[in-house]
Formats: structure tokens, C-alpha cells, sequence
């Protein structure tokens, strides 16, 4: 039979087996996931990787405030990511807009009590289904509502938070959110570094007016966080808006001349800004469909 001893120095063993094994596996899960987190100005973090839309974190004293929520499994681990930022959870999350890449992980931070905003759009969506699903759990639709135009102001821990209705560009119910004391501009889908602009209920001159809005917000020091990419400044935002203008404007000028879809888009309009901004593949049939009245 075995001593205490031997039997004591077996269970050390198969415990500390198992917390390495548990550590280990956590940590492959952590890496798997591709969540990253950085320091972006002032109080001001960004969460990106991990798929979905990039989120912004505002810490404050032992609590925190969000721009988006990312995938339902990765609740966990971005709470833990705003603990280690802020000290505390979540008190506010604010939707970009309605589609699943900024709300799918709302309720789980809901559920915690985290008061949710967005424009108005974006709960009624939840709550009759997106996209042909069922409604949104009650904890994932938003509390606080915006309308067309509106604006909300928090006053959060020494930050000032202005949040804005954007015009109609990406989606309906677009949301800006400006950080002013840390001089960060959250501007989702309404811009992008690296991709041409997707319309998906919005239009060409919406994403202009939208980011002349932020720039008339910014000055020379300003970041901006766009829905996927890095952080970029002012120039990439004035570069975003020429691409947008020029290739709005060759198009106008296609259509007007009696070109089909097929024709614009062998005569390849974004040709010098393929590189910076990849495959205009969606774009272009969404932005002949607006300028051609379609």
C-alpha cells in the first residue's frame, strides 16, 4: 500500500501537471485568438485582431468605456484585456453601427450591466433580427439611443466623450465617437487605411461629408481608429477622402457617357489606389448602382 508520504508527493505533482497544462492551454487559446491590445493617446487604448471590427477602450478610474464588442468568444478575454487597462469593467460600450462585427459580442457585457448606446437604427434592428435571425437577447440591445443627427456627451473620469451621429456613408446608423482629451477619433467604417469604402445603406457623399466632420474635429496631433487597420493621422484621412472624390468623380463622368458596370470596371477608375486600399471588387458595383440611380 502507499505511504502518505509517496501518496502526498503524487497529488503535489498531479496538481502542479495540471496547472501547467491548464496555464499552457490558456495561453495557446490567448495567442490562437490573435487579440492585441495598444496603447493609442492619452487614456485611450485599441484592441484589435482577433477578427471583427476594431474596438476602442476609454479607462478611467476602476472602470472603462468601449466602441464596439467584437465576437461573442472573445467576451472573456476582452474583459480581461479592459481590466488590465482600466482596473475595473466596462461601464459604457457604444455600437459603430448595427452589423454583426460591432455588436455580436454586446450581450455578454450587457449581462454584466454595461449600459449600452447606439443610434436609434441599430436597436430596432436588434430587435426585430438581423439579417434574417431572431431577435438580439435583451441584454445585447442597446439602452441609451441616438437619432438621426443626434449627439450625446460623457463627461468620464477627466475625458470628455462626444458621440455623434455620422451621416448616412457606411450604414445608417453610423456613430463617431470623439474622444477630446486624448484627441482620438473613433471612426469605425466610415473610414478605412486600408480598404475601399463599403456601402451598405449609406452613399459615396456620406463617407465625404462624414470625414470632412472629423476632420474638422482634429487638429495636427489627432489619431483616428478606423473599423480595421492601425491607427493612421490626418493625411491618411485627407488621402481617404481625394481617393473617394477622384473616383466618384471618373465614375460620374463613365455613367454619364453611357458606360455599363462591366466597362467601368474594365476601365479600372481606382487603378492608382489598388495598392493602398486592395480589391475594389465590391466597391465599384456598389458605387455604380448609387451614381447610376439604380
Amino acid at each position: 500500500m502507499m505511504n502518505k508520504r509517496i501518496l502526498s508527493h503524487f497529488l503535489f505533482c498531479f496538481f502542479i501537471t495540471c496547472t501547467v497544462v491548464s496555464t499552457l492551454l490558456s495561453t495557446q487559446s490567448s495567442a490562437q485568438s490573435g487579440l492585441e491590445m495598444e496603447h493609442v493617446s492619452g487614456n485611450v487604448w485599441m484592441l484589435s485582431g482577433g477578427g471583427y471590427a476594431n474596438i476602442s477602450v476609454l479607462a478611467g478610474d476602476d472602470r472603462a468605456l468601449m466602441v464596439d464588442s467584437k465576437r461573442p468568444e472573445l467576451g472573456d478575454e476582452i474583459r480581461s484585456m479592459v481590466r488590465e487597462i482600466s482596473g475595473g469593467d466596462a461601464d459604457f460600450l457604444i455600437n459603430g453601427h448595427v452589423h454583426p462585427d460591432h455588436t455580436d459580442g454586446n450581450e455578454a457585457f450587457g449581462a454584466l450591466g454595461t449600459t449600452i448606446i447606439a443610434h436609434e437604427e441599430v436597436r430596432r434592428v436588434l430587435m426585430a433580427g438581423q439579417r434574417g435571425g431572431p431577435p438580439a437577447p435583451e441584454a445585447a440591445v442597446p439602452d441609451l439611443t441616438i437619432s438621426d443627427g443626434g449627439k450625446l456627451t460623457l463627461h468620464f473620469d477627466g475625458e470628455i466623450v462626444h458621440v455623434m451621429h455620422a451621416p448616412p456613408a457606411h450604414s445608417l446608423g453610423n456613430i463617431m465617437v470623439h474622444y477630446q482629451t486624448s484627441n482620438v477619433i473613433h471612426m469605425g467604417d466610415l473610414y478605412s487605411p486600408e480598404r475601399f469604402p463599403v456601402i451598405a445603406g449609406g452613399t459615396l457623399d456620406g463617407f465625404l461629408e462624414a470625414n470632412e466632420i472629423a476632420l474638422s474635429l482634429a487638429d495636427g496631433n489627432t489619431l483616428f481608429i478606423a473599423g480595421n487597420g492601425v491607427v493612421t493621422g490626418q493625411n491618411e484621412v485627407r488621402a481617404y477622402i481625394s481617393m473617394v472624390q477622384t473616383v466618384k468623380g471618373r465614375m460620374t463622368d463613365m455613367i454619364a457617357d453611357g458606360l455599363s458596370l462591366e466597362q467601368v470596371i474594365a476601365a479600372n477608375p481606382t487603378v492608382e489606389f489598388d495598392a493602398t486600399w486592395g480589391d475594389p471588387g465590391r466597391f465599384l458595383p456598389a458605387a455604380y448602382r448609387e451614381l447610376s440611380g439604380n
